[in-house]
């Protein structure tokens, strides 16, 4: 098949549909990726990228068609300035691209859901079906972000977010919690069309580990990943100093926007000692990092949209056989406790997660290779690559029928 890939983050930007252009490469499919001037998460370009250079570029044997975004630096009107031009100029390039036939054209449905505009545009230009993988619900999303009251503009959001969607062929949910939220809305006219497709882990399990990361005489608690302002960090840190008497140690192995000002959060509550950061690690790495932690951190703030997610992370710690210890409500806490792939917080506190991770660094060896056991089927069960991927391929193949 001929796929385009709509996306405004791609390679060398670390998200998974990195993974999935390169598997279905592999499985014979001519891939061709429409995306953006790579600045996540920094909110700069990347070096040897401007808005004119390396617009066009070849990654293992897959075009990529780049088109100029203002990047994200930090604030409320770069972010939306970031997010408007890549819906855009994404539409104008659809309907001006010299390579226009594709059998399907899947969009890696990230926020905003606008993202899927360009994908919708090319759709109109060749009428060839569109995918939408959704990663973040709207407008429940936004609306729990920004607070947003005022009864107009949300019901603007709604039909928007209906007519994106009644435009698509197929709409897959990364967690059950979104397929019901999405065939819920009212009004969605072909229910039957939403289905359930979760992130693999674009990693596997290793024996190795990181030499001198970890004290062996300690309880490790890793966190991997953006370091955001909806990662719930700042609990980590206030439950690093309530554990201050303990032997637990906490790693965060990450980058992003609210680095520096966990890291002042860490000096003003003094545990520096207790908190390494470690920066951003290739991605290759994680597999041993999280071989030689004890525990691999989730937190989710409480917020009913939160709770409905499965973050990629997850998928992650799974595949590399390392326990959970979560801190949330909803779909990944019925995944831990069902599961026993590790433990989970009693509410969503500070208190309350230092209080769970005592009670973890308290496991018998046996205890926490259990946890590790389970984690690792559960991986295989639900979150299997290759069955995966050949469904999504089936799928493909049944819109282009």
């Amino acid at each position: 098949m001929r796929i385009l890939l709509v996306s405004q983050y791609f390679y060398p930007e670390n998200f998974r549909i990195n993974d999935l252009a390169l598997r279905l490469k592999e499985r014979g499919h001519d891939v061709t990726i429409l995306t953006g001037i790579p600045n996540y998460p920094q909110g700069r370009f990347y070096d040897g990228y401007t808005m004119f250079r390396n617009r066009y570029e070849i990654w293992n044997g897959m075009e990529i068609h780049r088109v100029p975004i203002f990047p994200r630096y930090h604030g409320a009107v770069r972010l939306s300035l970031n997010y408007l031009s890549f819906v855009v100029f994404g539409c104008y390039k659809a309907k001006v691209m010299k390579k226009h036939e594709f059998d399907v054209i899947y969009a890696f449905g990230t926020s905003p859901i606008t993202q899927a505009l360009p994908a919708l545009t090319m759709k109109k230009r060749i009428h060839a079906p569109v995918i939408l993988h959704v990663q973040d619900l709207w407008p429940e999303n936004v609306l729990v972000l920004t607070g947003i009251k005022n009864k107009l503009l949300i019901d603007g959001l709604d039909r928007m977010v209906d007519s994106i969607y009644n435009r698509c062929d197929r709409i897959l949910g990364t967690s059950q919690s979104f397929v019901e939220a999405i065939r819920a809305r009212r009004g969605l006219r072909n229910k039957s069309k939403v289905g359930y497709w979760p992130q693999y882990s674009v990693v596997s399990g290793t024996q190795e580990t990181v030499d001198g990361m970890f004290d062996s005489s300690c309880f490790n608690v890793v966190f991997t990943g953006n370091v955001g302002e909806g990662q719930g960090l700042p609990m980590l840190i206030e439950a690093a100093h309530i554990c201050r008497d303990t032997k637990i140690r906490w790693h965060i192995v990450g980058s992003g926007r609210d680095l520096l000002h966990i890291q002042k959060l860490a000096k003003e509550k003094q545990v520096e000692n207790l908190v390494t950061f470690h920066g951003r690690k290739p991605e290759a790495e994680i597999p041993a990092i999280l071989n030689g932690a004890d525990a691999a951190l989730m937190i989710i703030n409480p917020n009913p949209i939160f709770e409905k997610t499965i973050p990629a992370k997850f998928q992650t710690y799974l595949a590399c056989g390392c326990a959970v210890l979560g801190c949330m409500e909803g779909e990944i806490k019925r995944l831990i406790q069902k599961n026993h792939v590790g433990m989970c917080a009693d509410h969503i506190s500070a208190r309350s997660l230092a209080r769970c991770a005592k009670e973890m660094s308290m496991c018998s060896q046996d205890e926490l290779l259990s946890f590790r056991e389970n984690a690792l089927e559960l991986s295989k069960r639900e979150f299997d690559c290759d069955r995966l991927i050949d469904g999504l391929i089936e799928d493909m193949k049944r819109l282009c029928r």
